[in-house]
């Protein structure tokens, strides 16, 4: 999978203070990526550095094979990006938006207009006025807008602000056809993870401005161990069954339900010795983590401030 976007050990240093220290991750052809992190640990200005709206200290950001450092119009040329709410001309219908925003970029036809309009969902609507739009329908307005160049990269800085639950989903639903049916990579930046665990490829991780992990959503919300729940008909026993097996693993007992963190293949050899024993087993149970409990896990900040 080819890389279209590359942060080469990028820092960001401020009044001698390293914000953003020293971030290296790629961004493939037709992934969404999501850009975790507490709030103040560098996301914004991450991004503002890639789309130029903010120097690079040290380091470089290549979008598409050009350095922003040595060709920053060329390199810019390929992005489209919201950072915070788009801006849009609300005593203006959606397509004269579109009209204005069009003479700033060279060789975008009728077209092409027409072409995003669809694509974001706003054939029936883009003669009205932007004031009548809900939110959602202005981002995605806002969305189109960045697509009239037909950029390689989508960069959506907290793209379901002040949305409600269907604005939400309608947004999430349009960055992931976006990356299925155009082939651009989408580079989302949220607070909101249970919607980041649904709508991205992959997620990378900063805090205090350094990458903590970059993985495979799915990979990373599972981990290598997954919570069992078990239901049994002795749990004092069953404790003491699963500390002499496995004397390294987690679990916590309740009045005959215990939970107990475990790797795959170790569940039927605990319940193997469980019966052996004599203690009934009622129910056994795998428990989902989510996003949240692993990114929870990973920063270790317990006071994380977030919308889930």
């Amino acid at each position: 999978m080819s890389s279209v976007l590359q942060l080469k050990n990028v820092s960001k240093i401020i009044k001698g203070k390293k914000i953003i220290d020293s971030l290296s991750f790629d961004v493939h052809n037709g992934e969404v990526f999501g850009f975790l992190g507490p709030n103040g640990a560098g996301k914004t200005t991450t991004i503002r550095m890639i789309v130029g709206l903010m120097g690079i200290s040290e380091g470089d950001v290549v979008v598409n094979g050009t350095s922003v450092k040595k060709n920053f119009a060329g390199a810019v040329e390929n992005i489209g990006a919201i950072v915070e709410n788009p801006e849009l001309y609300k005593f203006l219908s959606g397509y004269k938006n579109l009209k204005h925003f069009a003479r700033m970029h060279k060789g975008v036809t009728e077209e092409r207009i027409k072409e995003v309009v669809e694509l974001v969902g706003l054939t029936d609507r883009i003669h009205d006025k932007v004031k009548t739009y809900s939110l959602g329908m202005r981002q995605r307005l806002g969305i189109a807008q960045c697509l009239l160049h037909n950029p390689k990269i989508l960069i959506l800085d907290e793209p379901t602000n002040g949305l409600d639950p269907a604005g939400i989903r309608e947004i999430r639903d349009y960055i992931r056809k976006l990356a299925r049916e155009t082939g651009m990579a989408v580079i989302v930046s949220s607070h909101l993870l249970s919607e980041m665990e649904m709508m991205c490829d992959r997620i990378a991780i900063i805090q205090k401005g350094k990458l903590i992990n970059i993985q495979n959503v799915k990979e990373f919300v599972q981990g290598n161990e997954q919570i069992y729940h078990f239901e049994v008909s002795d749990s004092q026993k069953f404790a003491a069954i699963i500390s002499q097996m496995y004397p390294n693993v987690k679990h916590e007992s309740d009045n005959g339900k215990v939970q107990a963190a475990l790797a795959k293949e170790q569940v039927p050899l605990l319940v193997k010795s469980l019966v052996e024993q004599g203690i009934d087993l009622f129910s056994v149970m795998p428990v989902s983590k989510t996003l949240e409990d692993r990114f929870l896990e990973i920063t270790n900040d317990k006071g994380v401030e977030m919308n889930v």
